[in-house]
This record gives C-alpha cells, structure tokens and sequence, in this order.
C-alpha cells in the first residue's frame, strides 16, 4: 500500500520533512499523526474532498490505509454536480472527477495497484530519489497533480506545494526551498520560464496533460541543463501510457514517445488502446479513451485526442495536426483550435512577439504547410489562452468566447 510505504519512511526519517505549503510544514512523524487522527474519526465510505491541500492529502492517506473512498474534487466545484455513483469499483480508494472532452463530469476510480505499481518506475525514469524537494501545484483534484505529491510522498521526498497564483514567485520559493525536481504541466512550464532563473539546481522536470512545445522544451533545458525532461502521455482513465526525454521531445515534435514500462499500446482502426496494471478498472475492457494515433517505428504519434475531431465535406480534421502545424511556427508560443456553431475552424494563438501582423504571418505559414481542405477558417491572436485549475486549455472557454465576440480575424 502507498500509506504503508510512506508509515516506512516516517519510521527510517521521523524528522525529515515531509510537507510544506505556504507557511506549513511537518516532518514524516507529524504527517503520520495527522493521518492517525484522521483514522479514528471512522469516516463515512466516500468521503467528498474538496478542502485545503493538506487536508486533502490526509484524507486521501487514510482511504488508503482502509475501506473507504474519497472523491477529490476542485475547489470551487458545486458538490451536488457530482454524478451519480452508481457503483464503486472493487479495491477503490480514490475517485478523480474527469470530463474528459465531452464536458460531461464523471468519477474515474483508481485502485493502490492503479498507481503505486507505477511509482518504481516513475522514480527509476524521472531521475528521482528520497533527497529531492519535489515541487507540485496544489490543484489536487487534477489527477497527474496528485499522482506527483503522492509518488514524492512515497519516494521519501519533500513534497512542496505551490499555488498558480502565486506564479511569479515560484523561482523564489524554488530557491528558498532548494527544489530539485518539479511537476507543471507544459502551460504552467511557460509561466516559469517567464521568469528570471537564477541559481536553482534541478535534477529533474516532469510534464504532461498536454504537448509540450519545442520552444518550452528548449528553454527547460538551456535554464536547467542537468536535468532529466520528461514529458509523458497520460489519461485518468488508463494511468501512463507513455513517454520520452530531453533531445528526443524536441527532436520528434509530434510524438508522444514509447511506451512507458508494462504498458502494451495498440493502434486499431486510428484508435489507441492500452493494456497495462495502470488502467482504472471499469477501463479494463474498453482500454481507450478513444484518441487517435499511429506509430513511427515504436513512437506513438496522436493524430487527435478524444472528442477533437472534425469533419469537413467528409474530411476528418485533427485538431491535433493543426494545432502542431502552427507551434513549428518561429511566432507562435502556444495554440487552440475550436469549432464553431456555424462548423468553421477558428485557431487562437499566443505570440512570442507583440505585432497586429502575427496573424497574417501565421496564416501565410499555415497556408504553406497544410493543404486547403485542413486549413483554419479563421485565425485570431489573443493574449492568453485561457485554462482550467488543472493547467489544461479550456474549451469551453474559447467557443464561448468565439461566439460572444466579432473577430478582425484572417481567413485562410
């Protein structure tokens, strides 16, 4: 079990610390404790989480150590839109809320085996060890979040939780706390480079939950030369599926790598389907999520990820193939294609450079690149894109956005 591996550690370092968030912090004994006196409470058997990070932890240690479940949800969720729970998957200890690209909430169960089989080689490939200070957002509910903070937890790591709102000052708290490794996703990764960085020394930088482009990832690895990039490709519901490092992200741009170890992909019909320890087991059968790829030689390339499919005149469009097309322009920093009500495909872009003629450059690029019939109908230069807690583009945003507004855009 995850909690009996880190009650291991409390008893080989009792005095080390385990925890930090903002002015908190507790050593392995203290976090033992805590989760002690969670224990004698003898909570109900699906325990709602939506609280502060550390509370958020312990509960989730104590549905480890018995039978009983909780669900993590985001902070600011409304509790009475959780979907039904119909059934509890055997073995579960923890649920993760997930509306995947459907916009539909419901709970993916995961079981100890689901992740602690992982974390052996989590460690071994992401370079980690019980010395390093792991850096991890306190966005909990995000599952690849909670994966990281427990995973550090049962390495022997110090875990630290950051805030996103604290962004411009998390080379300062990585220096102060002497960070050795860190887990953002690839749009949190470009809020740090905004930053200056001076003096921290990091061993190791994991992402995942989108692609990571070939401009972040270079920057990652001129300001942290020594360390292991690793970006991997995941889902709530199948666990890692894969992943690939340093030289070979920016070298195979649109892949998302090889598998990750005990897992088996398979390409049927474009669609990816994974056997392995990690699947969520109401996934067991099924094995997908339903994104769409294809293979050179033994990288797995993503063709589109669920739900972001289009068709045009009985042409699919990859949202995927757009998207990528655009970050191996030298303008732009990051990329979101939507559909409209009326059908047309309109492609929102950051620039890493101020200037009303990104849009034309871009769209005399993308007019090079792809053939007419997966061109954009529309581009339009914004100053952020925006994203969920969780680091992920928001969708829902972008469309809603797109319909409210009339756009200068350019046709192409």
């Amino acid at each position: 079990m995850i909690v009996d591996k880190i009650r291991h550690n409390a008893v080989l370092f009792p005095n080390k610390e385990a925890l930090v968030y903002g002015e908190t912090s507790m050593n392995y004994k203290e976090l033992m404790e805590r989760l002690d006196a969670e224990l004698a409470l003898r909570d109900t058997e699906v325990n709602i989480i939506n609280i502060r990070p550390i509370d958020t932890l312990i509960k989730v240690l104590a549905s480890n150590s018995v039978t009983r479940r909780s669900l993590v949800l985001p902070k600011d969720f409304n509790a009475t839109l959780v979907p039904d729970i119909q059934e509890v998957a055997s073995q579960a200890f923890i649920g993760i809320l997930s509306s995947g690209t459907d916009g539909e909430p419901r709970v993916i169960w995961k079981t100890n085996d689901n992740w602690e089989t992982a974390f052996k080689h989590q460690s071994t490939i992401f370079g980690l060890n019980k010395g390093d200070r792991v850096f991890v957002l306190d966005a909990l509910s995000y599952s690849a979040n909670l994966n990281a903070a427990l995973h550090a937890l049962w390495q022997g790591c110090t875990l630290v939780l950051g805030k996103l709102g604290e962004a411009k000052h998390w080379n300062r708290q990585m220096d102060e706390q002497n960070i050795s490794s860190f887990f953002l996703v690839p749009s949190h990764c470009r809020l740090l480079t905004k930053t200056v960085i001076e003096n921290l020394r990091i061993n190791s930088i994991i992402t995942a939950g989108e692609k990571l482009d070939i401009s972040t990832a270079k920057t990652l690895m001129d300001q942290f030369p020594e360390a292991i990039l690793t970006e991997y490709y995941g889902a709530s519901e199948l666990g890692h599926i894969s992943y690939h490092q340093n030289h070979d992200i920016v070298n195979y741009p649109h892949s998302v790598g090889k598998a990750f170890p005990k897992v088996s992909i398979q390409v049927v019909n474009e669609k990816v389907e994974v056997r392995s320890p990690y699947v969520s087991r109401e996934y067991i059968e099924i094995g997908t999520v339903n994104d769409l790829g294809y293979f050179e030689e033994d990288r797995l390339i993503l063709k589109g990820r669920a739900g972001r499919v289009f068709n045009r005149r009985g042409l699919n469009i990859y949202a995927q193939e757009i998207e990528n097309a655009a970050l191996n322009s030298v303008i732009v920093s990051e990329v979101a294609l939507v559909q409209l009500s009326n059908k047309r495909l309109h492609l929102y872009f950051t620039s890493k450079s101020p200037g009303n003629a990104n849009e034309k450059l871009l769209a005399q690029f993308l007019n090079e690149y792809l053939p007419a019939a997966k061109r954009p109908n529309s581009i339009k230069q914004i100053r952020e894109i925006p994203h969920s807690e969780a680091g992920k583009v928001d969708f829902k945003a972008l469309s809603k956005m797109s319909e409210e507004r009339g756009h200068a855009i350019i046709l192409v």
